[in-house]
């Protein structure tokens, strides 16, 4: 089922934003931190989740909303969360680039970006899970989950979380199973 996919996906991207909390620690702690490693994270972010995981929600949320009022307005907001989300990753990704590119930027800075870039993206997966979920879990029928499934097109598999790790997340599958 579709919900299921995108709380297991959710999970993964749980698994990540607690990777990148353990490199805003190293930082702060002063210790060693391998960009690389935050950038293959972002790319990830930007490329799969944006691609494949938000439409997921995307056509779901539309679904439900043109099908069951939305009394609380929470949904009007979400595709452009969604929206507002995938600029806050294309400008974390930016400094990434710079910092490999040997850009001087300050740590401290960094630091903030990367608290930032975290704290919203978590922030939007606790929405999505303690508020839209429950509701379209308990009120989508059979028929709801058919029409849901016949509107969304499946974008292929998951190239760090799938059966077969891509090799560009190599290294970052190998860190997130340590």
């Amino acid at each position: 089922m579709i919900l299921d996919d995108i709380h297991t996906e959710h999970g993964y991207i749980g698994r990540l934003l607690r990777l990148l909390q353990q490199k805003l620690v190293a930082i702060e702690q002063g210790k060693e931190v391998d960009y690389t490693l935050i950038k293959d994270t972002v790319e990830y972010l930007q490329h799969h989740a944006e691609r494949c995981h938000h439409p997921k929600e995307d056509v779901l949320y539309h679904y439900y909303q043109a099908h069951y009022a939305d009394q609380n307005g929470q949904l009007d907001s979400l595709e452009r969360e969604h929206e507002e989300l995938a600029g806050l990753t294309r400008e974390f990704a930016d400094t990434v680039e710079m910092i490999l590119m040997d850009a001087v930027i300050p740590l401290d800075l960094f630091a903030e970006k990367l608290t930032t870039f975290v704290e919203r993206q978590r922030a939007h997966l606790e929405f999505e899970e303690r508020q839209i979920i429950p509701q379209i879990r308990e009120r989508f029928t059979e028929r709801d989950w058919l029409a849901v499934s016949d509107l969304y097109e499946e974008c292929g598999g998951d190239p760090l979380f799938g059966q077969q790790v891509s090799e560009r997340y190599r290294n970052l599958a190998a860190r997130l199973h340590q």
